[in-house]
């Protein structure tokens, strides 16, 4: 795959393009359909496959109080998009002058004079260039000017139940990570690095890896049977996310106890899938029946993942 950050570094226009264009936020099932309809239709014309979207988060330029939490960060987009076989990636820097171009000027100057569009797939409310004034009717009128094809697609929906990026995120903001991971097409995952704790997880018998994540959108407080990437493998475990209130704690922490792990991983960059909400986070008389409860969370959360196997829960 090829990934452009800059128009600038586009040293020759591209000759024929099937591309689409968006902000793709989870790369959920009907985004991933879009794109396998344009590297489908590339193949079939001789064309390159291409998708077009942003960084940062045109929102996050224009309306910083209206931008929610991601659902990908930029380095888990890139992947996702690899794995799915596009030709090439085009990353624009969204800034305040580029949202002052008319859609126009964007298809003419960006998708056909740079990117060589010869067909561009769209859903049926996108809007682009200055001001959202571009909608599907203006991209097919200078379609007819410019010379290339507007394919409108519809919305994906799985059980009768459209598909959107909103509807995920709010899925995971509610702990229903599992319906969450009906739509997206695989686990939701947070990366993050593994920073020191206060030890109290070793302590109890249950050693700990504590996260700091990279996502900003985080399932909320409970436990979860998780899988982890560690080091390039797999391994299940579970995670307690919340205030502690056992110990009385008053700072947010992810903790994740590892399964049939014991190595030294503090700085290192790991990746939690979230499999299953087990239940919510809640205050235990003690550290004796704190204990007992850890010890049935890894036993249902064993069950849990023992019937989830390692391929449904990664990345495509």
């Amino acid at each position: 795959m090829i990934l452009i950050t800059d128009l600038k570094n586009i040293e020759k226009k591209f000759n024929k393009s099937i591309l689409t264009l968006g902000n793709f936020d989870g790369l959920h099932i009907g985004h991933q359909e879009l794109v396998r309809m344009i590297i489908s239709r590339a193949k079939e014309v001789g064309a390159l496959s291409m998708v077009v979207t942003f960084r940062p988060h045109p929102l996050k330029i224009l309306a910083p109080e209206k931008c929610p939490p991601l659902i990908s960060i930029y380095e888990e987009k890139i992947r996702l998009f690899e794995k799915l076989g596009i030709d090439v990636l085009v990353k624009i820097p969204f800034t305040v002058e580029f949202s002052t171009m008319s859609p126009e000027d964007f298809v003419r100057d960006i998708l056909c004079g740079i990117l060589g569009a010869s067909e561009i797939f769209v859903g049926y409310n996108y809007r682009f260039g200055k001001g959202r004034e571009g909608d599907i009717r203006k991209l097919r009128s200078l379609g007819e000017k410019y010379g290339f094809a507007v394919r409108e697609v519809t919305q994906v929906a799985v059980d009768g139940e459209v598909i959107s990026s909103t509807k995920i995120r709010t899925l995971i903001k509610e702990g229903d990570v599992e319906h969450a991971a009906k739509l997206l097409g695989r686990a939701y995952a947070i990366a993050g690095i593994v920073v020191r704790g206060d030890g109290r997880g070793k302590g109890l018998g249950f050693p700990t890896a504590n996260i700091a994540p990279k996502h900003a959108l985080v399932p909320p407080d409970g436990v979860y049977a998780v899988r982890l990437l560690v080091r390039e493998k797999a391994y299940d475990g579970i995670a307690n996310i919340g205030l502690r209130p056992t110990f009385n704690k008053k700072t947010l922490a992810i903790e994740v106890n590892i399964f049939n792990f014991n190595e030294d991983i503090y700085g290192e960059d790991i990746s939690l899938y979230f499999i299953k909400k087990l239940r919510d986070e809640k205050k235990f008389k003690g550290a004796e029946a704190l204990v007992t409860q850890i010890q049935s969370d890894i036993e249902i959360a064993r069950e849990i993942l023992a019937s989830h196997p390692a391929e449904n829960g990664f990345p495509l």
